[in-house]
């Protein structure tokens, strides 16, 4: 990572942070808040979704001139034992998303929120496009960023940065998520060192949020159709 592409990180990372600010004073930042209800603004929601997977997905590959196919596809296998924990820990964290889920869908029955109905045209949508920006997340932050400064830093100071940015970038999202992220931030870096790809946590990444959000929409699914019977 040369120095002109450090700054270049930075402006990227800095924009983003300030666009990801912009989504959350709007209310355009996620699907369900904090209550388990969906949000009233969904075309927001997916036009920013969009923007988001455009500036981190092509923007780097454009001006950073950085490879997809490198930071996927050069994937080193490592002993059986990673390759189990591995699967093991996406298995964990699915489980742990749909439980986290249905406490979120629990607690929306007895908010005194209103609810948005929200079509499944819009689901379908919003899903295919929820994937497509954890895709660039994860490549941006586990694939260029990391490797980038692993290249520049080496491995112990490339973890500290990326996990550090990465919590930084969720902190107006309060406390709790946050700190969330410390472990989570860790997790990722690891198995994306270990198979030398950030695809490992991009499995992980729409694993847990793709588990949550979909489990979310299907127990609202089944209690509207239970409603109407």
């Amino acid at each position: 990572m040369q120095a002109t592409n450090s700054l270049l990180y930075v402006i990227s990372y800095v924009l983003f942070f300030g666009f990801s600010w912009m989504c959350k004073i709007k209310g355009i930042h996620r699907l369900i808040n904090d209550d388990g209800v969906f949000t009233k603004k969904p075309k927001g929601l997916i036009n920013a979704h969009i923007i988001g997977a455009i500036w981190l997905g092509l923007v780097p590959v454009i001006f950073l001139k950085q490879s997809i196919f490198k930071v996927l596809t050069e994937i080193k296998i490592p002993v059986s034992f990673i390759i189990v924990l591995f699967f093991f820990v996406l298995i964990l964290i699915i489980t742990i998303a749909f439980e986290q889920s249905r406490k979120a869908y629990e607690k929306s029955q007895s908010s005194s929120e209103s609810f948005a109905r929200l079509s499944s045209k819009f689901f379908n949508s919003y899903f295919i496009v929820r994937a497509l920006f954890l895709f660039s997340y994860e490549l941006w932050f586990r694939g260029f960023l990391l490797f980038g400064c692993i290249h520049r830093f080496g491995i112990p100071l490339a973890i500290f940065i990326n996990v550090t940015v990465y919590v930084f970038l969720h902190i107006f999202n309060g406390k709790n998520e946050a700190l969330a992220c410390i472990p989570f931030g860790l997790l990722v870096c690891f198995f994306s060192i270990i198979f030398n790809s950030a695809l490992a946590a991009i499995m992980l990444h729409m694993g847990f949020s793709l588990a949550y959000e979909i489990n979310i929409y299907r127990l609202n699914l089944i209690n509207s159709k239970t409603a109407k019977s």
